[in-house]
């Protein structure tokens, strides 16, 4: 039983848009309405790309990256604080942090697509 629940969370880990895409359907029966499910897809499943970018940059390039991921994550935040800041001298620190954790999605999804297809063609010609 273990060993099932253990290949469920890493199958989720490895493979975070199925989770993505699954969260979306079940949080679109539960809310009724698609932008809210998504919202919340994204906002729940966010840190599942992150953790699968880092398990694919080790696995293909037999490296620690969470440390540069964490520092990345951070310069963003700081950069759209700075934005933020110049633009309504004022900041909101709850609107960067859920700006931040958008665009982490979108960067990580797409680094993950990036990193996927990658491995896929290194693994053909190699």
């Amino acid at each position: 039983m273990f060993d099932f629940v253990l290949f469920i969370v890493a199958f989720i880990i490895t493979i975070p848009i199925v989770a993505t895409v699954g969260l979306y359907f079940i949080l679109k029966l539960v809310y009724g309405n698609p932008i809210r499910a998504l919202h919340k897809a994204v906002n729940w499943t966010t840190i599942l790309h992150i953790i699968a970018g880092n398990v694919l940059l080790t696995n293909l390039f037999n490296g620690n990256y969470i440390g540069y991921i964490i520092v990345f994550l951070l310069l963003l935040l700081t950069i759209l604080i700075t934005f933020q800041w110049k633009k309504h001298t004022e900041v909101d620190i709850k609107k960067a942090l859920k700006l931040s954790w958008r665009l982490c999605f979108l960067i990580f999804f797409c680094f993950y697509i990036v990193l996927v297809l990658y491995g896929i063609i290194e693994r053909i010609i190699g």
